[in-house]
């Protein structure tokens, strides 16, 4: 099924899959399920017997970003007396939703599935969730605004449903767009220039709230602005090809000055293609991505890539760390709720200064367990690796229930 018929039908789907699952659990040869929970149950939730958590991962565990997340999550949740289980769906929609039924419909289920609401896909597996009685958190991607007008907030329209844990993407747009203001100023002055923003999925909430970032902090330099926005779909290929065709087809009306990349992979793949092109970036054309990966570490230290905003691959560590708060009774179920944490900033200027507390491979994946007795005197947006960054304006406060910005101008992908 391509996937704007499968977001389409989005609706659909949730009374579907609801419908499979509950024919599956009336049949006599079906194995033994949670209690269940009628829809909309306003229903505490018991963690106390939670030590067996799955993660469904919509990529490919090999991805340096989802390998971070499960390789903190994994050492977070041992340290945390879990197991975690992870299964991957390979970036394949319709395996995504399959894997995430299946776990829920074991003879033996888990105690809790942890997954994300990328493309949109989480829906279907809170109806499931509704049925199993199989609690669901969601990370990195929270629900969109459209979509908590539909379902309710956590411990609302879903019973099971405990709670979203996610970056604040707006705040990480806003401040690697700043960084790249800055260095703009450095090096050509406030002269005249355009700009390419690359984005992910049209339908993930990391893609509209970054992308409003960054736009929040464009409108503080009117000698910039972005003349075209491609959805490259968190792909190194599909960002490459956008950037290399519009520099080949520039008007040249205004040198291309900046390019803003909501994934570390996607601002290689740009720094790749103006290479390509004859252009040097960091000089000609100065480039942020986000992530902290490896790789995009290892640009800011050449100078070729100006800014990343990371922490995002710490979602589910941390997710674990507010279940395990619960479980202790340091907070209650009721304030997990949709927790978005501050994003730390690291620049070529000094790529090491903010990331020299955290160890092996840039993500701090020593466990996490330490901060359990003290989250409930943390802030809600509290970062859960390092304190809040001095340069960091957070713009949280703006995640309200409005029209996100438009993620797909100019030159798309419909898959």
């Amino acid at each position: 099924m391509k996937l704007t018929r499968l977001l389409s039908s989005l609706r659909y789907l949730n009374v579907v899959w609801a419908g499979i699952v509950t024919a599956l659990l009336s049949s006599p040869m079906m194995f033994h399920a949670q209690a269940q929970a009628e829809p909309g149950a306003e229903t505490a939730i018991s963690t106390k017997s939670i030590k067996e958590v799955v993660f469904l991962n919509p990529a490919h565990a090999t991805e340096n970003f989802w390998e971070q997340m499960i390789k903190a999550a994994s050492t977070t949740a041992a340290s945390l007396g879990m197991t975690l289980e992870v299964i991957s769906a390979k970036r394949n929609t319709d395996e995504f939703i399959r894997l995430g039924t299946e776990v829920m419909t074991r003879p033996d289920p888990p105690d809790l599935l942890i997954t994300t609401n990328n493309h949109g896909l989480a829906i279907p597996l809170l109806a499931t969730s509704d049925t199993t009685g199989v609690p669901v958190m969601i990370v990195l991607n929270s629900l969109s605004p459209e979509q908590h007008q539909v379902e309710g907030k956590p411990l609302g329209g879903h019973a099971h449903w405990l709670g979203s844990v996610a970056p604040d993407h707006q705040q990480g747009g806003h401040d690697t767009m700043q960084a790249l203001i800055e260095r703009h100023r450095q090096v050509h002055g406030e002269t005249e220039g355009t700009g390419i923003a690359l984005v992910g999925g049209q339908h993930d909430e990391a893609t509209h709230l970054r992308l409003r970032g960054m736009q929040d902090a464009l409108r503080k330099a009117p000698y910039l602005s972005v003349d075209r926005t491609f959805q490259a779909n968190w792909n190194y290929e599909d960002a490459f090809k956008a950037v290399d065709r519009y520099v080949k087809r520039q008007d040249g009306s205004l040198p291309l000055r900046v390019i803003w990349a909501a994934s570390d992979l996607m601002a290689i793949a740009a720094i790749d293609a103006l290479k390509l092109n004859g252009l040097r970036p960091g000089e000609d054309v100065v480039v942020a991505g986000m992530g902290w990966t490896r790789e995009g570490i290892d640009h800011l230290r050449s100078g070729e890539m100006e800014a990343s905003a990371g922490g995002g691959a710490l979602a589910t560590a941390w997710a674990l760390v507010l279940l395990a708060a619960v479980q202790q009774e340091v907070i209650t179920p009721e304030a997990l709720g949709t927790r978005y944490y501050s994003m730390g900033l690291a620049t070529s200027a000094d790529p090491d200064s903010y990331l020299d507390e955290i160890p092996l491979e840039v993500l701090a994946l020593k466990p996490l367990s330490h901060l359990v007795e003290v989250v409930a005197i943390l802030s809600d947006n509290a970062a859960p690796f390092l304190p809040p960054s001095p340069r960091q304006a957070s713009t949280a406060g703006a995640l309200k229930p409005e029209p996100p910005a438009s993620a797909t101008e100019g030159e798309q992908r419909h898959d």
